[in-house]
């Protein structure tokens, strides 16, 4: 039997890598779920919705009011303003337990050091409790003859208290999470990520 995926986030800062179109968004779902089944609320900012057909499939196991702690914000323009937005809605709302950044930065090329220096002072203003989610595309190390996802902005990410994972896919459509602690290798279906 198929077992789903439990990651312990709590209080952690963690930069999620992902190679395109790999499951990002997805893991990011299947993290809130976890949190607001444990009875915690989810911040989401993001330029664009999640898909909704993934979005249902996920969050299916909700109840109406259990899916009401889910609260999504658009993350476009200033990213030092989203950042207030962020912080004064943690603050405002009770129980937030997790907060995600969906594509915070553009998909490729170096990640511009005013929206590292905002997302590193969210880390800083928000709660100690509450965990940080970032996900963005990975680069390509060419440097390499094999296929390696690098992280980018690795070292100023880490200076900045975050935790540098990676999440991509094989050649044998396996999804493999690299975290500091350990490496999943699962699938996606319906309910998220299983082994």
């Amino acid at each position: 039997m198929s077992e789903r995926w439990m990651l312990d986030l709590e209080g952690k800062r963690i930069h999620l890598s992902v190679d395109g179109g790999c499951g990002g968004t997805t893991l990011g779902l299947h993290c809130a779920v976890d949190q607001i089944q444990s009875g915690g609320r989810v911040l989401w900012a993001s330029p664009n919705m999640p898909n909704a057909t993934r979005f249902s499939q996920l969050f299916t196991s909700l109840n109406i009011v259990e899916a009401s702690r889910f609260h999504a914000m658009n993350l476009i323009g200033n990213m030092e303003r989203c950042v207030d937005a962020i912080v004064e809605a943690e603050q405002n709302l009770p129980s937030v337990g997790l907060i995600v950044l969906d594509d915070w930065c553009e998909p490729t090329g170096r990640i511009p050091s005013r929206n590292l220096k905002a997302v590193i002072d969210l880390n800083k203003r928000i709660n100690d409790s509450t965990s940080l989610l970032l996900i963005s595309k990975a680069g390509t190390d060419v440097s390499s003859s094999e296929h390696m996802l690098k992280p980018r902005s690795e070292s100023n990410l880490k200076d900045g208290g975050f935790e540098i994972w990676t999440l991509h896919e094989t050649e044998q459509k396996s999804k493999v999470l690299n975290s500091v602690e350990k490496e999943l290798v699962g699938k996606i279906e319906d309910s998220g990520f299983i082994f």
